[in-house]
């Protein structure tokens, strides 16, 4: 398979029932302007809505209700899979029982997306089982260009709150992509803010949210987790058969 690609990943929307709309117009607002850049996916990755309330999904719901090209979603540590499950049946890439792992097979780029979330926690975890199932879709697919989508971020960001509370078993995810050279881009979010690292070979990119974007708090003494006047926004992944990947901030 050929042509170009382009992957709207749409971050940390934190959509709820009592803002007044406000986050949910972000993410109009970012499904927007992935139309206007021609996107060919869209991918939320993870914490779709606020507090995981039945009525927060329905605005969600009623936010993607006609996106301008093929919507998926995936779970963050504000999410509940029973509750996304109901909300959106027509989803049917998304399993029954068990993590929301799922695989997207019909583009130039594959993608790999994870469940990474602790059901009651903040931090991620991908398990035994997680890595063996990512083990064995990569295995089953070594010639094509892939993507590996995640939440949390699998690297130190050597930020005093979120490498707490980001990917426990980064290393273990790691060792897996190191085994697969097709993977050629890590993606995630969790984090609030634009960030760069480094999973194995694969470069990972953090999204930020678009709805709020979180300070560092690097050294003993900062505030955890300030909210800053940073723009909110979403990232553009560009894909060629001859220039491979380039990622783009989008800012709302």
């Amino acid at each position: 398979m050929s042509g170009t690609f382009r992957l709207a990943q749409i971050s940390d929307t934190h959509v709820r029932a009592d803002d007044g709309g406000v986050a949910a117009a972000h993410l109009k607002r970012a499904l927007a302007q992935a139309k206007d850049y021609g996107a060919d996916l869209i991918l939320l990755t993870g914490d779709l809505v606020n507090d995981a309330g039945e009525d927060e999904y329905a605005v969600l719901a009623e936010a993607i209700a006609d996106p301008p090209a093929p919507l998926y979603l995936m779970p963050g540590n504000h999410d509940d899979r029973g509750l996304i499950r109901r909300a959106f049946p027509q989803h049917l890439y998304l399993s029954h029982e068990g993590p929301l792992h799922f695989a997207i097979e019909h583009f130039p780029v594959r993608i790999i997306a994870l469940d990474d979330i602790v059901p009651g926690e903040t931090h991620g975890l991908l398990r035994r089982s997680g890595l063996e199932w990512l083990e064995s879709m990569l295995s089953a697919e070594r010639g094509r260009p892939t993507m590996v989508a995640l939440h949390h971020p699998p690297f130190l960001t050597h930020d005093l709150l979120f490498d707490k509370i980001g990917l426990l078993d980064g290393e273990a995810f790691a060792d897996v992509i190191s085994r697969h050279r097709q993977v050629l881009r890590v993606i995630c979010g969790h984090h609030h803010r634009v960030a760069f690292g480094q999973s194995a070979h694969a470069p990972v990119i953090v999204a930020p949210s678009t709805s709020w974007t979180y300070g560092l708090a690097l050294n003993e003494g900062q505030q955890i987790a300030p909210i800053t006047a940073e723009p909110s926004g979403w990232m553009l992944h560009a894909w060629t058969p001859a220039g491979g990947f380039a990622s783009h901030f989008m800012g709302l």
